[in-house]
C-alpha cells in the first residue's frame, strides 16, 4: 500500500497537476489510554491511507484526514477502540477551493505601493519581489540577504531590519512547513507594519529591537503547495527511492530524536512520512543556512519565534521532556503576555506551555534547538489560527482571516516584549 501511494505522489508531481481531496475527511479523535495511541500511532508511522495533522497523544486530541474509501474502516477501528471521532470537515477539497477570494479587487488608485495586500496569499515569487520593494524604499534600515539555497536551488532569503546599532534582536522565522500559507503572510504584515505605522508602540519595538525575518525556510515546499499539492509539508528532497521531503523542524541537532519519558522519538524514522526526521541532523540545506546564520547572529538575539498553524498556542521548550525547562517561569510570563494581549483583540483564547505538555512530542526542532544550543532566552513555537470560533479549516485558512489573525499576533507580540523587558531583554540603549 505504501507503495502505490508514493507512486500516485509520483504521478501527479511527473505530471504537474494539483493534487485534489474531494469529499476527504477531518477527524478528531480523543485518545485516553495507551491501547488508543499505539493504534494511532502506529496507523500515523505504517499507513498510507491517513494524513495526521496532529500527531497522537495520551490524554490529548489527533486529527486525522481520511479519504472516503476508508471511511467505513476508520469508524470501525475508532469504534473497536472504543474511541471519540468527531468529523470537524466534511470535504476537504471544498475548503482549498474556497481559500482565496474568487473575485479579487485591484489594489485602489491611493493604496500604498508597499502593501504586499493581506486580502489573499502569495507566492514566493510574490514575496521575494516584495522584500526586494522594502529594501529599495528603505536602505537606510533594510538589507535582505540569501542565507543559503533549497535542495531544488532556491534561495532562501532573510530580511533585516535595524534603524540603530546596539539593539537586542527577534528572529522570526517563517513557512518551515509548506502548506502553513498563515506563516509567510503573518510574517510580511508584522514587517510592514514595523516599516509604516504610526503606532507608537509598535514604533518603539521597530526602533528599539532588530528584526530578523526569513518568512519561507523552505521554499521548495511552499512552491510545491502552490503547483502540485496545497497538504504537502516537508521539503522537496528525495530522501529514498520513491519519497520525498524531511521535516526540517525536526532536522535541527538538539536533543534530534531523543525519546520522552512515554518513548515517543517526537519525529519518525521511516523517509514517507510527514515527521520524517532525516538520516542525521542538518541533512537539509534548509536546516544547514539557519544554523548558519544563528552561528553568526544568535549571540545578539533575544527572542526566536517560529510562525506555524494551526492551534492557539505559544509553546515553549521542551519538547523531548514533561521536565520543564529551568528558565520556565520567565517562558510562561512571556508567553502569557502575549495570550492575554492576543484574547484583548478578537476574543481567541491561546494556550501556553511546553510543548511536549500541551500538544505532543518534538524533537529536533528549531525551538528547542535555539533555546538549548545557542542560548536564546525566549523561544517559541506559535501555532496560529486554523480551528476555532470562526470555523475548522486546520491549514486551509481563507484569506479574509490573514489581518484578523495578523493583527493579533503582532498584538501579542508587543506584550510579549513589554513583559520580556521586565526580565531585562531587549534594553533600551
Amino acid at each position: 500500500m505504501k507503495f502505490v501511494s508514493v507512486l500516485v505522489i509520483l504521478f501527479v508531481y511527473a505530471n504537474a497537476d494539483m493534487a485534489r481531496f474531494d469529499n476527504y475527511r477531518v477527524y478528531t479523535v480523543t485518545i485516553e489510554n495507551e491501547e488508543q495511541y499505539k493504534a494511532m500511532k502506529y496507523l500515523e508511522e505504517n499507513s498510507d491511507a491517513y494524513d495526521f495533522w496532529k500527531s497522537p497523544k495520551i490524554n490529548g486530541k489527533a486529527d486525522i484526514v481520511v479519504p472516503p474509501h476508508k471511511f467505513a474502516d476508520f469508524e470501525v477501528v475508532a469504534s473497536n477502540l472504543n474511541m471519540q471521532a468527531e468529523i470537524i470537515i466534511e470535504n476537504l477539497q471544498r475548503l482549498i477551493d474556497e481559500e482565496r477570494p474568487r473575485n479579487k479587487q485591484p489594489k485602489a488608485a491611493d493604496a500604498d505601493a508597499l502593501d504586499l495586500g493581506w486580502d489573499d496569499y502569495h507566492t514566493l515569487e510574490e514575496i521575494y519581489d516584495w522584500l526586494d520593494e522594502m529594501k529599495e524604499a528603505y536602505p537606510q534600515y533594510i538589507n535582505v540577504t540569501t542565507i543559503g539555497y533549497s535542495s531544488e536551488n532556491r534561495p532562501i532569503r532573510l530580511l533585516s531590519l535595524s534603524k540603530k546599532p546596539g539593539n537586542r534582536a527577534i528572529l522570526i522565522e517563517g513557512t518551515i512547513h509548506a502548506r502553513e500559507w498563515i506563516s509567510p503572510a503573518t510574517a510580511t504584515y508584522i514587517l510592514y507594519q514595523l516599516l509604516t505605522s504610526e503606532d507608537p508602540e509598535i514604533v518603539d519595538i521597530a526602533t528599539n529591537i532588530d528584526w530578523h525575518f526569513i518568512p519561507v525556510i523552505n521554499p521548495d515546499g511552499y512552491t510545491y503547495t502552490w503547483t502540485t499539492n496545497r497538504n504537502w509539508r516537508k521539503t522537496r528532497a528525495p530522501v529514498s527511492m520513491l519519497c520525498f521531503g524531511v521535516d526540517g523542524n525536526r532536522n535541527f541537532e538538539y536533543n534530534w530524536l531523543r525519546a520522552d519519558e512515554t518513548g515517543d522519538l517526537g519525529g519518525s524514522k521511516v523517509p514517507c512520512t510527514d515527521t520524517y526526521a532525516g538520516a542525521y541532523p542538518y541533512s537539509e540545506p534548509e536546516t544547514r543556512a539557519t544554523e548558519g546564520f544563528l552561528n553568526t547572529h544568535a549571540s545578539t538575539i533575544d527572542a526566536f519565534l517560529a510562525l506555524h498553524s494551526y492551534g492557539h498556542l505559544f509553546l515553549h521548550p521542551w519538547g523531548h521532556t514533561i521536565v520543564p525547562p529551568t528558565t520556565v517561569d520567565e517562558l510562561g510570563g512571556v508567553g502569557r503576555a502575549a495570550a492575554a494581549a492576543i484574547l484583548a483583540v478578537n476574543g481567541i483564547q491561546y494556550t501556553v506551555g511546553s510543548s511536549n505538555g500541551v500538544l505532543y512530542a518534538s524533537t529536533g526542532t528549531s525551538r528547542d534547538h535555539t533555546y538549548g544550543h545557542h542560548h536564546i532566552p525566549i523561544s517559541f513555537t506559535v501555532e496560529m489560527r486554523g480551528n476555532g470560533p470562526y470555523g475548522n479549516y486546520g491549514f486551509f485558512l481563507p484569506a479574509e482571516y490573514i489581518l484578523p489573525n495578523a493583527q493579533e499576533v503582532i498584538k501579542g507580540f508587543i506584550a510579549l516584549i513589554h513583559r520580556a523587558r521586565e526580565f531585562g531583554r531587549f534594553p533600551i540603549n
